[in-house]
């Protein structure tokens, strides 16, 4: 049962953002019709991208459990949370260098986050947000015990979302959201559309009113703060955007091993960013890694744990990257 102020919240939240953020780089131009947008039929797996083309999309069937997530409707509250996360269609889509403009909405393109909203509270799309959903309901489905990790957060709406859906399952799992909350290399000429302070996604929770004593929030560098994650406390999804190779090495050495079986892995850049794929590749050879990507969209892939492995430490590459001084 949603409770009346929580939509009040929400209205306040849009209100807050429209008056208050700032005006991304203009998106990929795509011939792709508006026909190519379906919604998820209730009860299946959720679909998977097959290739780098986005049409070109597969259903996996339930014994697929490699690859099968399962989709349920969310609930209104739940779905009123997403909506407002990825950014309505009135407000347009991000143009110029730190959002310095708007352009007309196109539907497929948030679907599958492919620009950025000038107001919404993740860039991931309606695609990754459904992935990330589906997960935490796969985990609570099949018992897994653990908290849930996203390290890159930007404004915390992929988080305001698991925590909408943690709260309504009553779940009590523990949410960790690390980030630097600062300005950072890389960003260029959109740092100030990128960054954000930890006060500014703190404030987003409160508008959303989900800000609980499981929420999690841990700010510095990831090669600075993920090392100091405590071994042995299982992770039940793990949610890495990186964009670096250095980024996603921290990530997976210091977390990946507390995944039980079964938990989710899910890369938001892996296929878009060929640092982070050779990243993948590398820890892959050199721990023993079985398992294989399901592709969710043109940028991201997803994998479900099949076996549990001891990180060799001794393997881990020098930094490539952002970790170089």
């Amino acid at each position: 049962m949603v409770q009346s102020n929580s939509v009040l919240w929400i209205f306040t939240a849009v209100v807050f953002t429209w008056i208050n953020l700032k005006m991304p780089f203009s998106s990929p131009q795509l011939e792709i019709r508006e026909s190519d947008v379906k919604d998820h039929d209730p009860h299946i797996c959720l679909d998977i991208q097959l290739d780098g083309n986005i049409r070109n999309r597969a259903i996996p069937t339930p014994n697929e459990t490699d690859k099968c997530l399962l989709y349920a409707p969310p609930s209104d509250f739940v779905k009123l949370v997403m909506n407002f996360a990825v950014g309505t269609p009135y407000e347009g889509k991000c143009a110029g260098a730190n959002c310095g403009s708007r352009v007309a909405y196109v539907e497929v393109e948030r679907k599958y986050g492919l620009d950025w909203p000038p107001f919404g509270y993740t860039m991931i799309g309606k695609q990754r947000l459904e992935n990330f959903r589906a997960a935490i309901h796969e985990v609570d489905r099949n018992n897994i015990p653990g908290a849930i990790i996203e390290t890159g957060v930007w404004r915390g709406g992929a988080m305001i979302m698991a925590a909408a859906v943690t709260k309504e399952a009553k779940s009590n799992r523990d949410l960790y959201l690390y980030d630097a909350f600062e300005d950072i290399p890389g960003y260029g000429n959109n740092k100030d559309f990128l960054m954000n302070s930890q006060e500014d996604v703190e404030k987003n929770f409160d508008l959303f009113s989900l800000r609980d004593e499981n929420v999690h929030f841990v700010k510095g560098l990831f090669k600075d703060t993920v090392p100091l994650w405590v071994k042995g406390m299982p992770i039940a999804v793990l949610r890495i955007d990186g964009n670096f190779y250095d980024s996603y090495c921290d990530v997976l050495y210091a977390m990946y091993e507390d995944v039980p079986v079964g938990g989710i892995v899910i890369y938001d850049d892996i296929m878009s960013h060929p640092a982070v794929m050779r990243c993948w590749n590398d820890f892959k050879t050199d721990q023993g890694v079985v398992e294989e990507l399901n592709r969710i969209d043109t940028p991201s892939a997803w994998f479900r744990k099949r076996k549990a492995i001891q990180i060799d430490a001794s393997k881990k590459k020098p930094p490539q990257d952002i970790n170089k001084s």
